[in-house]
């Protein structure tokens, strides 16, 4: 009985298989449908298209790359050609926009054809060359939803997904959120290398700003004992009561404090005042004196020490009396 089961259940097993080889036979030999064609181009957008690639190619000519781009973005919208895609690249370099540029060169080589590839054998080295004027920017905000601005634009929000591509050179990075304090910073982004910017935003419900200035520059702060740097700065502090002090060497030392809440902000104009001249300082009168005291001293030892007797004189008793000096007529000459 069991024999039987097991024949019919292999019989079925191999039935299924026939079928199934059968079928994809079947359609193996069917003629497979083509690929849809692309869509056919309205012959008035392909010609506007050309007019505007026109135009922006004159505009280049005529250096006013800014003119030209617009020609040819909106000659790419009509008619997507890879070759507008170098054309702006082109046009997006000599405005210095130079990530654009690369992302537009980029994706030219990457979707035009070999016979126009071969038109442009520079390519790879203007992209190369790019790559070298450009740096790979990575900000890291501990707070989601965080705006990011990079130069005065704004490059994003966090997290980003990848490292922002910008001009190298000096760059200042700011980073804001609801509810924090702002992240500030001025970075030098290197040529061809990579800068991490780790921004970590403090709730203003925690921490509250003090801003320091100064009337001169090489002043350096503390704060509660702590360098923090040269005046002008802001930093953040706790809730409280700070000591700040400054130093400077050609002024006196300033010390004071000041108290930050949360959330607030303290402003501490330092004061520095020049020391006293030295002859207005009372240990420079003090030592006048003691040189004073101590010459006086020293020239009475000396006559003590050196001057003689006073001569006895021939007249007897050996001394002129005071009258002497009174009733003798002068001598004559």
């Amino acid at each position: 009985m069991s024999r039987n089961r097991l024949r019919a259940g292999l019989s079925h097993v191999l039935l299924v298989v026939l079928a199934t080889t059968f079928a994809e036979a079947a359609l193996a030999a069917e003629p497979q449908a083509a690929p849809p064609a692309p869509a056919a181009q309205d012959p008035a957008l392909v010609a506007r298209a050309k007019e505007r690639k026109a135009e922006g190619d004159k505009a280049m000519d005529k250096l006013r790359p800014l003119d030209a781009l617009a020609a040819y973005t909106e000659a790419y919208a009509l008619n997507p050609e890879p070759a507008l895609l170098y054309n702006m690249g082109r046009a997006l370099e000599a405005l210095d926009r130079l990530p654009e540029a690369l992302e537009k060169l980029t994706a030219f080589r990457a979707q035009a054809p070999a016979e126009l590839l071969a038109k442009v054998p520079g390519l790879n080295d203007r992209i190369t060359n790019l790559e070298k004027r450009l740096s790979r920017l990575t900000v890291k905000v501990n707070v989601e939803g965080a705006r990011i601005l990079v130069r005065d634009v704004v490059a994003g929000m966090s997290p980003l997904d990848k490292p922002l591509a910008l001009k190298a050179g000096p760059a200042d990075v700011l980073v804001e959120a609801e509810g924090y304090f702002p992240y500030r910073t001025h970075v030098e982004l290197p040529g061809g290398g990579a800068y991490v910017i780790d921004a970590q935003l403090q709730s203003k419900a925690k921490v509250g700003k003090l801003l320091v200035t100064a009337p001169k520059t090489g002043v350096n702060v503390l704060v509660d004992g702590k360098g923090a740097g040269q005046a002008p700065l802001e930093t953040l502090v706790e809730p409280g009561t700070h000591k700040v002090a400054a130093r400077h060497p050609d002024y006196l030392d300033y010390e004071t404090s000041v108290i930050v809440t949360a959330g607030g902000e303290r402003t501490v104009a330092l004061v520095l005042q020049r020391p006293p001249p030295i002859y207005a300082r009372w240990w420079f009168w003090t030592t006048i004196g003691v040189v004073v005291v101590g010459g006086a001293a020293g020239g009475a030892a000396y006559a003590l020490t050196t001057e003689k007797d006073p001569g006895q004189g021939d007249i007897p008793p050996g001394q002129l009396s005071p009258a002497f000096f009174v009733t003798s007529p002068p001598l004559p000459f």
